[in-house]
């Protein structure tokens, strides 16, 4: 009897811990899926504050990091902030002009919008001049610059906007320039412009002269 009575015990025991091992298995993995989702939600912190969630990351605010291009949170606190898309009515925020971020974009991937604002830089933009300057033109329509001044009719499809309007400016530099102003601006971009030209076409023409020389 005592026997029997052992082996009820036994059994009793035996079925209670296969009960919650299936459970005790399954809390790490629960636990490790919670953690990761819990790293990486950026849509609903995107829906929250897109402007704050890049700041999280791209808070430089140094002249010559905004001469590279760079994002900045401060700069970005300027002519943008508060204001909202004519065409759509929603507020301008980083996503409005450098689009979603993916989940590698933390990897370093280059997935967004990056404007080009050196045109003399040797380093090749990411995307063309067409391309940077569609962005622009979602809110600011070519019609209505073409009527402001013309000389946005003839830079339009050749330069990108932020060559001569800065990105993420606290104040627009061109919007209140002076004729005066405005004609040295265009001296000294064309002036540095034909001087690449002529050092270009003395490079080019050097194997030339000393072929020569050495007949």
């Amino acid at each position: 009897m005592n026997s029997v009575v052992k082996i009820l015990l036994k059994l009793t025991a035996l079925s209670g811990l296969l009960m919650f091992a299936p459970q005790a298995l399954t809390a790490p993995a629960q636990t490790a899926q919670s953690g990761a989702a819990a790293e990486y939600q950026p849509a609903l912190e995107n829906e929250r504050d897109p402007n704050q969630y890049c700041a999280k990351c791209h808070s430089l605010d140094t002249e010559a990091d905004q001469a590279k291009g760079e994002f900045h949170a401060g700069r970005f606190h300027g002519i943008h902030l508060g204001k909202n898309n004519p065409a759509t009515g929603k507020p301008i925020n980083c996503v409005s002009c450098h689009g979603n971020i993916s989940e590698n974009h933390r990897r370093g991937v280059k997935d967004v919008m990056r404007f080009q604002g050196n045109i003399f830089s040797d380093e090749k933009p990411m995307y063309s001049v067409q391309e940077q300057n569609q962005v622009c033109f979602s809110c600011h329509k070519p019609q209505d610059l073409r009527e402001k001044f013309w000389a946005h009719d003839v830079h339009a499809m050749k330069l990108p906007c932020a060559s001569c309007h800065t990105l993420h400016p606290k104040k627009d530099a061109m919007a209140e320039i002076q004729p005066k102003q405005r004609v040295k601006l265009c001296v000294d971009c064309h002036g540095e412009q034909q001087k690449r030209k002529q050092a270009q076409s003395g490079q080019d023409m050097q194997p030339l002269t000393e072929a020569k020389d050495k007949k």
